[in-house]
């Protein structure tokens, strides 16, 4: 039986149809790290957090350039997608074929999570990780803007990182989408994201470790010993 997958493992996919492999790495747990320190119990019934609400069971991963034939030829390189949120890699209900390569450290202070637009109490909200920021922009709008959240699952992941590197040939015609993540992470959208981040007063280029922490979330309280 595969061990469980922890913070800073790094991991590799096996592709459905080809069977090829990519790799990527786990950067936050939500149930092994958010749940352990987060007191839920503090929360009222009107006001539920939004990494808690919408990311319960999932792991939030980057993934590394490159295709590979054999588990062997892993080289890590630079990441093709720096964050991403996903169902669990280590559980049964991912279909794929998956492994763990190795471990190693995770700076936190690096870490950056999705950017989402999402509607709650008739607002439109800027979540990101812990922070969830109300904005200027109207229902209509936002609706239009698109950018809400959406978890993926592993093998949407693996065809992500296929997409990416421009081998959609690769991915089995009867589930390939026309995008991935673009349209779900402002990320993909700078002109929007910068256009957002410049309305609410907030430097755009602040890391999210710096931001949280101003805000009163520290990342390294999930990372402590």
């Amino acid at each position: 039986m595969k061990s469980k997958l922890k913070v800073g493992d790094i991991f590799y996919l096996e592709t459905e149809e080809h069977h090829r492999y990519v790799f990527g790495k786990i950067l936050f747990d939500v149930d092994k790290q958010y749940h352990k320190v987060v007191d839920t119990a503090q929360f009222s019934s009107d006001y539920f957090p939004y990494l808690l609400m919408s990311h319960d069971g999932c792991q939030l991963v980057e993934m590394y350039e490159g295709i590979y034939d054999n588990i062997i030829d892993f080289k890590k390189d630079k990441a093709i997608i720096t964050r991403v949120f996903t169902k669990k890699i280590d559980t049964k209900n991912n279909i794929l074929n998956w492994g763990l390569v190795q471990q190693e450290d995770v700076d936190y202070t690096k870490i950056e999570f999705p950017e989402q637009l999402n509607r709650s109490n008739n607002h439109i909200y800027l979540d990101r990780g812990e922070i969830s920021i109300k904005t200027n922009i109207s229902i209509d709008e936002g609706d239009k803007l698109g950018f809400k959240t959406k978890i993926y699952v592993p093998p949407t992941i693996a065809d992500a990182c296929l997409h990416f590197q421009n081998r959609r040939d690769l991915i089995p015609e009867d589930v390939r989408w026309p995008i991935y993540l673009e349209n779900n992470d402002l990320l993909y959208n700078q002109e929007l994201r910068n256009k957002i981040y410049t309305d609410l007063n907030i430097d755009p280029d602040k890391s999210y470790y710096e931001l949280s922490k101003e805000m009163g979330f520290d990342l390294a309280r999930f990372y402590e010993k």
